[in-house]
């Protein structure tokens, strides 16, 4: 485990469809350069929740195979005459069959995760926790349901959900991590908030969802996304520094792989940073040696 003296560590990763490849890229160097692959608390919404799996499964390499390879294509991309994406074959064939999510290490690993999901009837959001170990693909499928995109709904236990992004912002991730214990936090986000006039268009997109979806999703729109930080909070955010050439269903392989080299190379810029937030666990184990 990452936790260090003064507290908890957590890693959170935001949705954005196939944006989401940004924070892919992020993880991956995280694991792999840094060498930090066990938060004590790890909360990813939407895109992100596939690849916050394979991180705590410590199947890296599958998580660029996955963003780079296999989503960026019709076979989970539709443009038209119904644009979709296809959820499904991203669960059941990518990460059942090409590339395989290895269930026990996820179950046993030590991180706390926390992943939002939007109830169909009342729009209100619930946050999956590996306290209730539900199926992990099924929580996946769930959390990248987005509505209209997706033709239907998942169900986990008794109730039906789909995206988390409908009903929660950045600003509920990072208080979900601090409810947790979080003390450190390694915030990646993968696109700046709505427009006033991408605004406009998912209000007019919320015209066609149910009653609660709706309402959770223009709750979304005006809540305001500013925390009030407790005393001992420290904080690095990972966000794009250039405009990403992905959209949320993007399917261009070359802008998704730009998109995952950005998320990789931001992240070795902030380096000592995002070490220093690590210091007093590496000085631990270098004198344990």
């Amino acid at each position: 485990m990452e936790t260090m003296k003064d507290g908890p560590v957590a890693i959170i990763t935001s949705g954005g469809g196939m944006k989401c490849a940004y924070s892919a890229g992020a993880l991956v160097a995280l694991a792999e350069d840094l060498h930090i692959t066990t938060p004590d608390i790890f909360v990813a919404a939407s895109g992100s929740v596939g690849s916050m799996f394979y991180y705590l499964a410590g199947q890296y390499g599958d998580i660029k195979k996955v963003w780079t390879k296999y989503l960026p294509s019709r076979q989970f991309i539709r443009y038209g005459p119904i644009p979709a994406l296809k959820i499904n074959y991203m669960i059941d064939t990518i990460s059942k069959e090409y590339l395989p999510l290895d269930l026990e290490k996820v179950e046993y690993s030590p991180t706390k995760f926390f992943v939002p999901v939007t109830d169909t009837k009342s729009g209100e959001t619930r946050f999956i926790s590996n306290d209730m170990w539900l199926n992990p693909y099924e929580v996946t499928r769930a959390a990248t349901a987005i509505p209209l995109l997706y033709n239907g709904h998942v169900n986990l236990g008794s109730r039906s959900y789909l995206d988390g992004d409908f009903s929660t912002g950045i600003a509920d991730l990072i208080t979900t991590a601090i409810s947790a214990g979080a003390k450190r936090i390694i915030c990646i986000t993968n696109s700046d908030a709505p427009t006033k006039i991408g605004k406009a268009i998912l209000r007019i997109y919320g015209a066609l969802l149910s009653p609660g979806l709706r309402k959770a999703l223009i709750r979304d729109l005006e809540m305001t996304q500013e925390i009030t930080w407790p005393g001992g909070i420290r904080f690095s955010l990972i966000s794009p520094t250039s405009t990403l050439p992905t959209v949320l269903y993007s399917r261009e392989k070359w802008k998704v792989t730009e998109a995952f080299n950005m998320g990789r190379e931001d992240v070795l810029a902030k380096r000592e940073e995002i070490e220093d937030l690590f210091a007093v666990n590496r000085a631990t184990i270098a004198g344990s040696v």
